[in-house]
């Protein structure tokens, strides 16, 4: 496994900063690792680097580059509210763009078999889905993703496997607005929603103390290796 840090240039200028981490020689699915709040932290290089065990090529780029706040935050006081307050001036739009270049670069890299799969944490979940609606990715998979109950009217234009995962006790996307998204998942083919007793919010990121449960993670994890592994052939 080789990790690394690229730069990624913007469609509207600028140019950011993402961390890549691939298999030594075989060639395998691309996935866009899109964080929570906190930035491409050690939790997101922990699982780019994960996938490119499993001979995935992971691209986790830094989402908040426009902002003047912009890399990883740590989980601290100061930390959380800096990162919720970058949180409320980020331009999803914008992002979107961001995100649209990541998946470009991704593909042209040498290991990417042009197929590629966009995994959000918390912050990320919504892109998961929006970038299979808008750009046509192969797979869409998200952890405690918050707000993706905004975005189900763009459900019409997935044409791919998406796999969410939330706890039902979490306090950022509680229960109403999981029963939304299993709802309208259920229109599609190939879209699940997993929900996990006992379970809060950051289930998936070890650096949040009490929030992460292994037992959970481990289970979430093997169910988003599935989906993934398909997408390597």
């Amino acid at each position: 496994m080789v990790g690394t840090h690229v730069t990624i240039a913007a469609t509207n200028s600028g140019k950011f900063d993402s961390y890549v981490a691939s298999p030594m020689s075989e060639k395998g699915a691309g996935v866009v690792i899109v964080s929570t709040i906190s930035g491409v932290d050690s939790d997101m290089t922990h699982y780019a680097d994960a996938l490119a065990a499993e001979g995935f090529v992971a691209s986790a780029p830094d989402m908040f580059w426009r902002d003047a706040d912009s890399g990883p935050l740590p989980w601290t006081d100061d930390g959380r509210k800096r990162a919720f307050a970058r949180n409320d001036r980020y331009d999803l739009e914008l992002g979107m763009t961001d995100l649209a270049d990541a998946i470009a670069n991704l593909k042209k890299h040498p290991r990417c078999n042009g197929k590629v799969a966009v995994v959000g944490f918390c912050f990320g979940g919504p892109f998961a889905l929006l970038a299979a609606a808008r750009y046509g990715t192969n797979a869409g998979i998200s952890f405690h993703g918050s707000h993706v109950e905004n975005h189900l009217d763009e459900l019409d234009g997935v044409r791919c496997p998406l796999s969410f995962h939330y706890g039902d006790r979490d306090e950022v996307a509680p229960m109403t607005a999981i029963e939304r998204i299993r709802e309208a998942f259920g229109r599609l083919a190939d879209a699940k929603v997993y929900v996990y007793p006992g379970a809060g919010h950051g289930f998936m990121t070890m650096t949040r103390g009490h929030g992460y449960i292994e037992s959970v993670a481990r289970s979430a994890w093997a169910r988003a290796l599935e989906v993934l592994r398909k997408l390597q052939a």
